[in-house]
């Protein structure tokens, strides 16, 4: 099947916008406790957030991608889902349990209006891939629709509930990697995928430069500030990198590694610019901070790496790269375990440390386009 260059429509990235907003409203759960830590409770609750606008968002996308949204009645689709992701970012609650009613059935209604629009595609084609994949892709919403739907009915305890809502949310995000075989068959216009994920990648660089000004007053600009801004630029840099040349987006490919990886991208993303700003603010345990900034880091690298590598523009043995990789990381960590209780040579270590990392992908890339040479 021959892949036509497609490009973002303007009602993709008016939807992409509420998302952006949510996003940030998920950052504002991680709060410094008295013991100058975040709460486990309240960073599996952000993990669990991301992974449920980041669920919906997804399968939107995957459609755009797949199908045509320029049509009236899909249009009015994108519109009546947007509503309703307003509706689950004003749910978003440091106390969960109160709007539980309110975000599980919002989720519920947005898993139903996605499934629809997937069973109208079904009964308007012809093709048997086509519907296949309409037909897998609309059970799996409804089934978890229904479970999520479940949780807002008063039985067992609300701990019970919020498991089996859970669940449903990881059913929908995860099950498409069962359908591979599926997806295959009928794969993604993968330069608009990639581009859709960029361009939402690059919405959170944004919240990203808000967090950096929340740290800045108007009579007084802090060497912490000015360091925190130049870890977000060199982490955009990072991203843009192996988005502008690591990745073949001419490939025929179902996606689900970049996909997938981009959760990872966007909690290591929005979790180490949260740590940042209350690390330059001087309100978190720095021991903490070093360790939950490790793992963030770690999604956001890593995650990104992992597209430069699944998706390279030809075959080509990174297992060396890797290696080197881990035990920079290793180094990284332990000379930042040296200085986690003075802030500006911490801050200025991460910049360098990150730089290496970007000279160390961009000569990797390299070496790649000279074997393609050969």
């Amino acid at each position: 099947m021959q892949v036509l260059k497609k490009e973002v429509s303007e009602f993709e990235l008016f939807y992409d916008l509420i998302f952006a907003y949510a996003i940030s409203r998920i950052a504002s759960i991680l709060f410094v406790g008295a013991d100058q830590r975040f709460s486990f409770k309240s960073l599996g609750e952000f993990f669990m957030l991301t992974l449920v606008f980041w669920t919906i968002w997804t399968y939107q996308t995957v459609f755009a991608n797949r199908f045509s949204i320029k049509n009236k009645l899909n249009a009015l689709f994108l519109f009546f889902d947007m509503f309703w992701v307003i509706v689950l970012a004003q749910a978003i609650h440091v106390d969960f349990e109160k709007t539980h009613f309110t975000f599980a059935g919002a989720t519920s209604i947005l898993f139903f209006s996605i499934a629809l629009q997937y069973y109208l595609k079904m009964r308007t084609t012809e093709d048997p891939v086509v519907k296949k994949l309409c037909y897998q892709l609309m059970i799996v919403l409804c089934g978890s629709g229904l479970i999520g739907f479940s949780t807002i009915l008063p039985w067992g305890s609300y701990a019970v509930r919020f498991a089996v809502y859970v669940l449903s949310i990881f059913i929908t995000a995860f099950f498409p990697i069962v359908m591979k075989k599926a997806l295959e068959d009928f794969p993604t216009n993968f330069g608009h995928l990639t581009e859709r994920y960029s361009l939402f990648t690059l919405l959170l660089f944004g919240e990203a430069v808000i967090a950096v000004a929340s740290t800045i007053l108007f009579n007084q600009i802090s060497i912490g500030s000015v360091l925190f801004f130049m870890l977000v630029v060199v982490l955009f840099l990072f991203y843009n990198t192996v988005y502008k040349a690591g990745i073949d987006r001419a490939k025929a490919t179902a996606g689900l590694v970049l996909i997938h990886s981009h959760y990872f991208i966007f909690v290591g993303l929005g979790l180490s610019i949260v740590l940042y700003e209350n690390y330059v603010n001087g309100e978190i345990q720095p021991l903490f901070f070093l360790l939950s900034l490790a793992g963030s880091l770690l999604c956001f690298l890593g995650g990104t790496m992992a597209n430069m590598i699944f998706y390279s523009k030809q075959k080509y043995n990174y297992g060396s790269f890797i290696s080197k990789t881990v035990l920079y990381f290793a180094a990284w960590i332990v000379v930042s375990l040296l200085l986690q209780d003075f802030m500006v040579p911490f801050l200025l270590v991460n910049i360098l440390f990150l730089l290496f990392l970007l000279y160390q992908v961009k000569q990797e890339l390299k070496k790649e386009s000279s074997v393609q040479m050969d």
